[in-house]
C-alpha cells in the first residue's frame, strides 16, 4: 500500500539526516514527487501518523519525521507538533542543562558574527560588511573607515556593529570604550568641538579652570565614532590627521609635546567627501564604505525591514497582528526620504493607529486606512502602481523573518521550488520508466522558466555595483568556458546566469536542499561533459564572488547547460524569421507552420503599413544580439522594401544572412523541415529556389578581429585582472585597443589559445611569465614597472594609432606603472610600509642565501607579496599549487629559508603565510 510506501519511506530517510538539515527534508510535496502522486495525498497519509509514528515540524513547508528513528539517533521529543526547528533543538536544550546546551550548540552550529543576521548581509551589505571587516583585521588600530550614505541608512548602526564585531573577534578588550561624538552639536563652536575631541589644558579659553582630557584620550584602547564629521573645520581636520597618521595629538592650548593613543577611528557623513574635507585628510582613511539608501537596498532587502519592524511593534504592544498585502505593497513601493528610520517611523506610527482603533482583544487588524497620509498620497497619484500582490501577513512577537518571507508569495523561494519540481520530475521518471529524453526536456523546461522568472523578477534599483560585479565574472566564466570547451553561450545565457548567482548571493538560498542522492549520481554519471563545465563555472564564480557552492548548485547549471549544448552542439541550425507587411500575415504564417512542424522554428515579426521600418531595423538588431545566430539566419520576407532591410543592420552581422522574397505558408514549411534535418544554410537556400517561386541574396559578414593586448599571472587572474585594468587606463580610447586577462595555465590550454587567435589580433603580451604561445612580443612586467619596456610597449602599439596617441599613451605608461601606484592599485596596505618590509624581508633572504637577487625579481617579488599579504589579512589566500607535497620534500631546505626571510611580514601583519604561497614565492626566486 502506498501509505506504508510513504511511513517506509519516512522512517528510512529520518535515519539519514544531521540536525543540520532538519529544515532541509521530508516535505509532502518532496515525497509526493518521489512517489510520483498528488501532494495532497501524502499529506493526508503524514497527517494520520501525527501522534503515532511522526512527529512534524510547522515549518513552511512543514517537516515530518519519524519518532522512534529521531530519538534512537539524538533525543526524546515529547510533543507532536513544534513550531520550529529552533523550538525542537530548544526542547532539547531545557533537558539537559546549561551545561549540555552549551555543548550541543558548539557541536550544532559555529558562532554567527554580529554581521550574519543583518538584513543584507549577504546582498547590499556584503561588500560594506568586507570592507568593515578588513578594515578591522588591519594590524595596529586597524584601518580608520568613512562611513558614507544618506541620513537615516545606518550609518551609526553600522560604527557599533564594528565595534562588537572588534570585541568578537578579541581585536577589541570586552571593556574597550566605545565613544560617539556627534561633530552637528559644535556646528556653531568650533573651539567646543577640537577641545572635547583633543581636551584642553587648564587656561586655554575663558572657563578652562583645569586641564581635561578629550575623547580620544577616553577611547583609548577603544574605538572612537565620529558622526556628522564634515562639521570639522580645516584646523581640526589637519590635527585629526596628524593623529591618523602619527598616534599623536595635542591639547587645545598647548604648542609643545604630544599626547599618545591608540583608537579605532571611524567617521561618518551624509556629504560630498571631495568638497567637503582636505585632500590630505582623505588619503589618510583608505577604506570609504558605501551605506545603501533605502531604495537601493532592492525589493527583497526592503520587504524584510517592513516584516522586522512589524514584529518589533507585535513585541511593544504584545499583540497578534493582521497586516493586509495592500499596506505591504504600499509601504514596499514608497520613497522614503528618511530611509531605513524613516521607514520604522512609519510603521511606528501604523501600529499606533490601529492598535487605538482595535476592534479585538487579542489581534490587531491593520489596513490602508492606518496609512500616514503621504503614504496613501502615494498609492493614488501613481495609478501605475497595481496593489494586490501581497497577501495579508500574520505578525506575532518573535516571529521569524524568513518564515514570515516563505509563506509571501512574492518573497517566493525559487531555489526550493526548483529543487521540488525537479526530484518530483525524477522521482516520476524512475518509477515509470521513460525516456531519458523526455526527462531531459521537462527538467530543462523547468530550470528554464525558474531562470526566466529571476530574470523577470529583477528589480532596477537591483542594478548596483554587486550585479555589474557578477555580470563581469559571469561573462569572464563564459570566455574562459567558449574557449575551453567549444560551447557557446547565448545572449539570454549571461542574463540568466547572472540572476541566478545574484539572487543567490542575496537571499536566495533561504534554507538548504535535501537532494537525494540517486538524482546526483544520475546526473554525475548521464552528464560527465555539462558537469565538467558547470563546475568551472562554479569554480571561477566562487572564488570571485566569495560565495560557498555546493553540489545542489551543479543540477540546475548542469541541466541548462546541456540545454545549450543540445542548441549549440547538436542542432547545426540556422534561425528562421519572416517578416511581412500587414497586421498579422507574418505570425499567421509563422503559427501555421510552427503548428505543423510541432516545434518553434520560426520567428515574425508583422508590419502594419503605418509601422515604422526603423522599429523592425531595432527588433532585428536585438534579435541578431541575443541569440546564437551562428549558423546563420533565414530572413523571408514578403515583397517591396522589406528586401533590403538587412543594410540597417548589416554592420551587427556576426554570420551569415540569407534574404529570401514571396514567403509563403507552404515555402515556410518546407523550410522548416529543412532545419530540422540540419541541413546546410546554402543547400536550405538552393533547395527552396528550386521548388518555389523566390529569389535570395546571401550576405556574409566582413570579420574583423578584435585588436588586442593579454595580460597573465602565474597566480592566477586576480593580479592579471589588475595589471589589465592599469593598461587599459594607459591606452587612450581613440586606439580602440581592448585588454583581456588570464591566468598563467589557462595560456598553456591549446583550446583556449586557438579560440583567443579566432577571435583576436594579438598584438602582445605583459605578465610576470612568458607564456609562449605566440610570435607576438612579450613583456615581463617588472620591465614596465622599471620603465625598461616602455619603449617596447610603444613600438608595440605605433601601427595602431597617430603620434599624438602615442605621446598620450607615453606619458600615460610612466604615470600608471610606477611601483607606488601599481602597488597601491593593487591592495588596500600602506604602500610605502609594505614596500619596507617586503624589502628587508629580501634583504634577510639574500644573506641567509648569500646570493644577490636580481632587479627583476625584486619587482617581481614587490608585486606578488603585497598582493599576497592582502590576501592573508583577507584570509584568502591561494590554497593550491602544483605538486604540493612533491614540492615540500624536494625544497625542505628553500622552504626554512623563505619562511624565516619572509616572518618579517607574518610578524608585523599579524598573518601565517601557508606552504601553498610559499611555493609561488619559490617560482619567483628561482626564476621558474
Amino acid at each position: 500500500m502506498l501509505k506504508d510506501s510513504i511511513i517506509q519511506y519516512v522512517k528510512e530517510n529520518t535515519a539519514k539526516i544531521s540536525l543540520e538539515e532538519l529544515d532541509t527534508v521530508l516535505t509532502a510535496e518532496a515525497i509526493a514527487g518521489y512517489f510520483q502522486v498528488k501532494r495532497n495525498t501524502v499529506s493526508y497519509y503524514l497527517n494520520q501518523e501525527i501522534g503515532k509514528t511522526f512527529f512534524k515540524i510547522n515549518t513552511r513547508p512543514v517537516r515530518f519525521l519519524d519518532k522512534k528513528v529521531f530519538e534512537k539517533n539524538f533525543f526524546t521529543v515529547s510533543k507532536d507538533v513544534y513550531a520550529s526547528v529552533n523550538d525542537l533543538l530548544d526542547e532539547n536544550k531545557r533537558k539537559n542543562g546549561i551545561q549540555k546546551e552549551e555543548k550541543q550548540e558548539i557541536n550544532f552550529v559555529e558562532e554567527q558574527d554580529v554581521f550574519q543576521n543583518l538584513i543584507g548581509s549577504n546582498g547590499s551589505l556584503k561588500n560594506p560588511i568586507e570592507q568593515m571587516k578588513t578594515s578591522i583585521f588591519y594590524p595596529n588600530t586597524s584601518l580608520p573607515v568613512f562611513l558614507h550614505g544618506p541620513t537615516g541608512s545606518g550609518k551609526s548602526f553600522m560604527a557599533r556593529k564594528i565595534y562588537e564585531f572588534a570585541v568578537q573577534e578579541g581585536i577589541l578588550k570586552p571593556d574597550a570604550p566605545f565613544i560617539i561624538m556627534n561633530c552637528a552639536q559644535y556646528v556653531n563652536n568650533i573651539e567646543l568641538l577640537s577641545s572635547n575631541l583633543f581636551g584642553y589644558v587648564k587656561g586655554a579659553f575663558t572657563g578652562a579652570y583645569a586641564t581635561t582630557k578629550g575623547l580620544l584620550e577616553a577611547a583609548d584602547g577603544g574605538m572612537l565614532f565620529l558622526d556628522e564629521v564634515h562639521r570639522l573645520n580645516s584646523e581640526s581636520q589637519e590635527k585629526l590627521f596628524v593623529f591618523l597618521d602619527q598616534g599623536i595629538f595635542r591639547r587645545m592650548g598647548e604648542s609643545e609635546g604630544w599626547h599618545k593613543a591608540k583608537v579605532r577611528m571611524v567617521m561618518a557623513t551624509t556629504e560630498n567627501l571631495e568638497s567637503n574635507f582636505l585632500d590630505t585628510f582623505l588619503r589618510r582613511i583608505p577604506i570609504v564604505v558605501q551605506i545603501p539608501s533605502l531604495r537601493e537596498r532592492g525589493e527583497q532587502e526592503r520587504l524584510q525591514f517592513i516584516y522586522h519592524f512589524f514584529i518589533e511593534e507585535s513585541k511593544v504592544l504584545d499583540k497578534k497582528m493582521k497586516v493586509s498585502g495592500n499596506v505591504i505593497e504600499a509601504l514596499l513601493n514608497h520613497l522614503y526620504q528618511g530611509n531605513i528610520g524613516d521607514l520604522e517611523n512609519k510603521i511606528k506610527f501604523i501600529c499606533a493607529t490601529a492598535y487605538a482603533k482595535k476592534k479585538r482583544k487579542n489581534e490587531i487588524d491593520i489596513h490602508l486606512e492606518h496609512l500616514p497620509e503621504d503614504v496613501l498620497k502615494g498609492i493614488a497619484e501613481k495609478a501605475e502602481n497595481k496593489i494586490g500582490n501581497y497577501d495579508t501577513v500574520e505578525i506575532y512577537p518573535n516571529a521569524p523573518i524568513q518564515e514570515i518571507l516563505s509563506g509571501d508569495k512574492n518573497g517566493k523561494d525559487y531555489h526550493q521550488e526548483l529543487f521540488e519540481k525537479l526530484i518530483a520530475i525524477f522521482g516520476e521518471f524512475r518509477s515509470q520508466n521513460y525516456a531519458k529524453e523526455q526527462f531531459e526536456k521537462r527538467c530543462m523546461h523547468t530550470v528554464n522558466d525558474v531562470l526566466d522568472c529571476l530574470i523577470y523578477n529583477q528589480n532596477s534599483e537591483n542594478e548596483n555595483t554587486m550585479r555589474k560585479y557578477i555580470v563581469n565574472s559571469v561573462q569572464e566564466a563564459f570566455r574562459y568556458v567558449e574557449y575551453s570547451c567549444n560551447v557557446q553561450f547565448g545572449g539570454n545565457s549571461l542574463h540568466a546566469i547572472t540572476a541566478y548567482f545574484f539572487c543567490m548571493n542575496q537571499h536566495f538560498r533561504k534554507q538548504n536542499i535535501f537532494i537525494p542522492n540517486e538524482l546526483m549520481q544520475y546526473i554525475l554519471e548521464e552528464y560527465p561533459k555539462e558537469i565538467h563545465i558547470a563546475k568551472r563555472i562554479l569554480n571561477m564564480l566562487s572564488s570571485k564572488m566569495d560565495i560557498v557552492s555546493t553540489q545542489e548548485d551543479l543540477i540546475p547549471l548542469t541541466i541548462y547547460i546541456r540545454s545549450l549544448l543540445n542548441v549549440s552542439l547538436s542542432r547545426k541550425r540556422p534561425r528562421a524569421v519572416i517578416l511581412a507587411h500587414g497586421y498579422a500575415t507574418a505570425s499567421s504564417v509563422a503559427d501555421v507552420a510552427n503548428r505543423i512542424l510541432d516545434e518553434n522554428i520560426f520567428e515574425s515579426v508583422d508590419m502594419p503599413i503605418e509601422k515604422n521600418v526603423s522599429d523592425v531595423v531595432q527588433w532585428m538588431k536585438e534579435y541578431v544580439e541575443k541569440n546564437d545566430v551562428s549558423h546563420g539566419i533565414i530572413l523571408m520576407v514578403d515583397m517591396g522594401s522589406l528586401r533590403e532591410i538587412y543594410r540597417s543592420f548589416e554592420e551587427n552581422l556576426k554570420s551569415p544572412l540569407v534574404v529570401m522574397n514571396n514567403i509563403s505558408t507552404q515555402m515556410a514549411i518546407m523550410a522548416g523541415e529543412l532545419i530540422q534535418k540540419e541541413e546546410k544554410l546554402e543547400d536550405i537556400v538552393r533547395i527552396l529556389e528550386e521548388e518555389n517561386e523566390t529569389e535570395y541574396k546571401i550576405i556574409y559578414p566582413q570579420i574583423q578581429k578584435q585588436k588586442t593586448i593579454l595580460t597573465c599571472c602565474i597566480t592566477g587572474t586576480g593580479t592579471a585582472e589588475q595589471i589589465r585594468l592599469l593598461i587599459e587606463n594607459s591606452i587612450p580610447k581613440e586606439m580602440d585597443i581592448q585588454v583581456i586577462s588570464y591566468d598563467y595555465d589557462q595560456l598553456q590550454n591549446v583550446e583556449i589559445v586557438k579560440g583567443i587567435y579566432q577571435k583576436c589580433e594579438v598584438l602582445g603580451i605583459v605578465g610576470t611569465k612568458n607564456p609562449q604561445i605566440g610570435q607576438e612580443k612579450f613583456i615581463p612586467l617588472e620591465q614596465l614597472v622599471s620603465g625598461a619596456a616602455t619603449e617596447q610597449m610603444i613600438n608595440m602599439l605605433k601601427n595602431v594609432a597617430d603620434a599624438v596617441s602615442m605621446e598620450k599613451l607615453n606619458d600615460n605608461l610612466i604615470r600608471n606603472f610606477s611601483m607606488n601606484r601599481l602597488l597601491g592599485f593593487l591592495t588596500i596596505l600602506d604602500t610605502e610600509k609594505i614596500l619596507m618590509h617586503i624589502e628587508e624581508a629580501m634583504k634577510q633572504y639574500e644573506f641567509l642565501t648569500g646570493r644577490k637577487l636580481k632587479n627583476s625579481t625584486k619587482i617581481n617579488l614587490f608585486i606578488h607579496v603585497g598582493c599576497l599579504t592582502e590576501r592573508l589579512i583577507r584570509n584568502s589566500a591561494i590554497e593550491d599549487y602544483p605538486e604540493k607535497d612533491k614540492f615540500q620534500k624536494i625544497h625542505k631546505k628553500e622552504i626554512r629559508q623563505i619562511q624565516a626571510a619572509f616572518s618579517v611580514i607574518e610578524k608585523t601583519y599579524s598573518v601565517k603565510i601557508p606552504i601553498s604561497e610559499i611555493g609561488y614565492i619559490y617560482d619567483i626566486l628561482a626564476g621558474i
